[in-house]
């Protein structure tokens, strides 16, 4: 199990009731490891981040879902874009992990899978910004202007 914890007024504050619940199925008087490291700052990759802070919340919010079912739809466009087939009981096992640090799939797959989601989000009449900021969404009396 994995956890955070942080330094509080000198006091190590814990979510004691999510570790206590944890630890409950052990007998008592049993041994665990605790290992304790430093939280390690990464660097987020480009791609993902703009996909989900920029692309999927601009979509979701365009089809009606709350933030918190954000990832429902993430979910809903992988079972789509790879024609994932549910089991026998109907369920997607296998949808495959796109922006997870152990994904097997390859960036130009990743490039392919956020482009079509932006297309299915322009053809719902969802603007989602270029990542780079460089584009802006042209306006009725900026068309007029060019005539």
């Amino acid at each position: 199990m994995e956890f955070k914890a942080q330094k509080v007024n000198g006091k190590i504050d814990i979510n004691w009731d999510k570790l206590s619940l944890y630890v409950a199925r052990w007998n008592e008087g049993e041994w665990f490891e605790i290992d304790i490291t430093r939280r390690q700052k990464r660097k987020s990759d480009p791609m993902r981040k703009y996909y989900f802070s920029t692309v999927l919340p601009l979509f979701a919010q365009h089809l009606g879902y709350e933030p918190d079912e954000e990832m429902l739809l993430h979910r809903q466009l992988k079972i789509t874009y790879f024609k994932v087939e549910p089991d026998k009981k109907g369920i997607y096992r296998k949808v495959p992990s796109i922006y997870s640090d152990d994904s097997d799939i390859i960036i130009p797959e990743k490039k392919k899978f956020q482009d079509w989601v932006i297309r299915k989000a322009a053809q719902s009449g969802v603007y989602i910004p270029d990542p780079k900021g460089k584009d802006e969404p042209s306006t009725e009396k900026d068309n007029h202007q060019a005539d």
